[in-house]
């Protein structure tokens, strides 16, 4: 809080005077010496008599607060202005079903991608994002927006039951999201794709529609979720019950995501835990700052009227009060 005009604070010295005139009076000395003793029993004072006091009190509060007022007093709200855009990004998630894969147990693939992408959006403060899901076919859960918030449950309601045709269909997603970003105007434009499989579906192929993507200055950073080896899932076994066992027919194909980043520009992340899923988001964050020239203004608002009301509020109480009970009779 601050004062706009804070030389009125200065009426505070008139609440110095009577007691400077009280020591003025007591310096002139004594003339009559009361011998040590009660001489004179003390009156008994009436409620009435406290009361009277109490009201010289209030008006002096009341007259602090005029003070306060007059100083006008203002509380100030900070805001940021954004000069320039920041970076348009599309993120396109694999929703298969071989995301259920358990290679992070005891989360699965999906989750794991989920965390880390919910971190990476609560990261881009001044940037548009939006989010394609894919399987056998893509379709857009939200474009480009600065809601960060909306965003955020998007992905967070994300599961494989959104799905329609199970399947891997790259180049589908690719082309989905160039659409979301071909007609943005930033000066970077950027899809970061997760995949856990080898494309198997959709009537693009992935290379060609990495051409596409390059064609529109869209930079792709793609992301190799699991193994190489194929998706682990938990199954009921008659003899040894719960187990993980290994799928090798759902293996990642490193081939096709690399060529993708490499045509693009962008760069391509094999992970393989919770972490390096984390460090692998975090390095295309730092990768694609943008500077942004940011200023910061305040915007105060004026007090002075909760104080005048408050002066009315309390004198209103005070001549009341005078005129009624604690009236003086002549």
């Amino acid at each position: 809080m601050r004062f706009a005009n804070p030389e009125f604070l200065l009426l505070f010295l008139l609440f110095l005077l009577p007691l400077l005139k009280s020591k003025g009076s007591n310096a002139c000395g004594a003339f009559v010496v009361f011998p040590r003793g009660v001489i004179f029993e003390k009156e008994r004072r009436s409620l009435k008599a406290y009361l009277h006091e109490i009201l010289k009190i209030l008006k002096y509060i009341a007259l602090a607060l005029i003070i306060i007022a007059l100083a006008r007093p203002q509380e100030g709200r900070n805001f940021e202005e954004s000069n320039e855009r920041g970076i348009d990004i599309m993120i396109a998630l694999d929703i298969s079903r071989s995301m259920l894969s358990l290679d992070f147990s005891p989360l699965n693939r999906l989750e794991v991608a989920k965390n880390a992408a919910v971190e990476f959006i609560k990261e881009r403060k001044y940037d548009r994002l939006g989010l394609v899901l894919f399987a056998g076919m893509a379709f857009t859960q939200s474009p480009l927006t600065t809601d960060k918030e909306s965003l955020l449950e998007f992905v967070k309601k994300v599961s494989v039951e959104d799905i329609k045709i199970d399947g891997t269909a790259i180049g589908s997603a690719i082309v989905t999201s160039v659409n979301r970003l071909k007609e943005s105007r930033t000066k970077e434009k950027v899809l970061i794709l997760i995949t856990d499989g080898n494309n198997n579906m959709g009537e693009v192929d992935p290379v060609t529609a990495s051409k596409i993507a390059e064609n529109y200055g869209v930079k792709i950073y793609t992301i190799g979720v699991g193994s190489i080896e194929g998706a682990v899932y938990e199954v009921n076994d008659v003899f040894f019950g719960k187990r993980l066992v290994r799928d090798n027919r759902e293996k990642l194909n490193e081939d096709i995501p690399k060529q993708i980043a490499a045509n693009t520009g962008g760069m391509y992340f094999r992970v393989t835990d919770t972490q390096s899923f984390k460090d692998a988001m975090k390095q295309i964050d730092n990768l694609e700052k943008e500077d942004i020239k940011i200023r910061k203004f305040t915007n105060y608002d004026e007090l002075y009227k909760n104080f005048v009301l408050a002066v009315l509020i309390l004198m209103f109480f005070v001549a009341m009060l005078e005129n009624t009970w604690l009236r003086k009779l002549p």
